[in-house]
């Protein structure tokens, strides 16, 4: 998992939310009571191109993160209910970065585990060469 997969998450989740409020809340009344459709078209594309990348960045994540199937679906359809897209943003973000730090965590200790170890094999390879004397020579 990487900060960039959660960042392209956080912008398209982000970008979803507000083009469904938009939508819900400025579009449709204004469709319904003013009978102006002069916003529909472009507002309703916008949020349904977003809402796209919204589910491959989505995925993406869920995937990375190894979230379970229930999980994943969820997070999916949050980009389809008011509100519901800003309230999951925070907590995949936040359980998203804490897996993250945990990861980045694992890998330095991993990493540092294994200096230790190479280190301690050039000390191995370096003390037997030292250790070798030459063989004294016959003298007869």
């Amino acid at each position: 998992m990487t900060s960039g997969a959660i960042t392209r998450y956080r912008v398209l989740a982000l970008t979803t939310g507000v083009m469904l409020l938009i939508l819900t809340f400025v579009v449709i009344p204004l469709q319904v009571f003013a009978h102006n459709e002069v916003l529909v078209k472009p507002v309703s594309m916008i949020h349904g191109y977003g809402y796209m990348g919204y589910l491959v960045v989505a995925l993406d994540l869920s995937l990375r993160a190894r979230f379970s199937p229930v999980r994943t679906i969820l997070i999916l359809l949050s980009g389809t209910v008011p509100f519901a897209a800003f309230y999951y943003e925070r907590v995949v973000v936040r359980e998203a970065q804490s897996l993250l730090a945990a990861a980045q965590a694992k890998a330095e200790a991993k990493t540092a585990k294994n200096a230790v170890k190479a280190q301690v094999q050039a000390q191995v390879q370096v003390t037997p060469q030292a250790a070798q004397s030459p063989e004294p020579a016959n003298m007869e």
